[in-house]
């Protein structure tokens, strides 16, 4: 086979994983909407749900890409700068900061925890540069985790749905059974569409 032959095979193999991508983040949105419209006397499930579907497509494309853990790890972090930022009212810019400050690559965990500590001291007046340094931990020692136990990626998914099921549901609304209970139906109702 030859250079260009290659090149168009590659192409195409591409484009079709787009098609792929494109419907499966079409499902998503649909269950997403469907969801939020079920729950709609529920104003706090909506970011829940928001995140749901973020997390949903990432892990969705990463399936259909073959993407690696830290392709993976990148994305999650920034789907988590962005719903932070919607959510904070603070620029993405000091999330990302933090981010290139946390760093993506650790081999152990003293190392996630040193780095953290330094950043939870640099950004102590700041509560969501805290927390967006607690996810950096958590996401880090997961993946970090993950590797050695050899997890697949919907363990990793269901650990970061479930610690932000926690994070939400802090102050008991909503309760934690109501938001376990929208990630089953929303699972369920992305499974059900073919």
């Amino acid at each position: 086979m030859n250079r260009m032959e290659n090149f168009s095979e590659n192409m195409e193999a591409q484009y079709e994983n787009q098609l792929r991508v494109g419907k499966e983040f079409e499902k998503i949105d649909v269950v997403a909407k469907k969801i939020v419209e079920k729950y709609g006397e529920y104003k706090e499930l909506k970011g829940f749900v928001g995140y749901l579907k973020g997390m949903e497509k990432i892990f969705a494309e990463a399936k259909i890409n073959n993407w690696k853990d830290e392709k993976i790890k990148e994305d999650i972090v920034e789907n988590e700068i962005h719903f932070l930022s919607a959510g904070s009212g603070l620029d993405e810019d000091i999330f990302k900061t933090i981010r290139d400050d946390f760093g993506m690559v650790y081999f152990t965990v003293q190392q996630i925890y040193d780095v953290a500590e330094k950043l939870l001291e640099k950004y102590s007046a700041c509560e969501e540069c805290k927390m967006f340094i607690e996810y950096m931990k958590k996401v880090s020692l997961l993946f970090l985790e993950a590797k050695k136990e050899g997890w697949s990626l919907s363990i990793i998914k269901d650990n970061l749905c479930r610690y932000r099921m926690q994070k939400f549901s802090a102050d008991g609304v909503p309760e934690l059974e109501l938001l376990e209970q929208v990630k089953m139906e929303f699972e369920s109702a992305i499974s059900d569409i073919k």
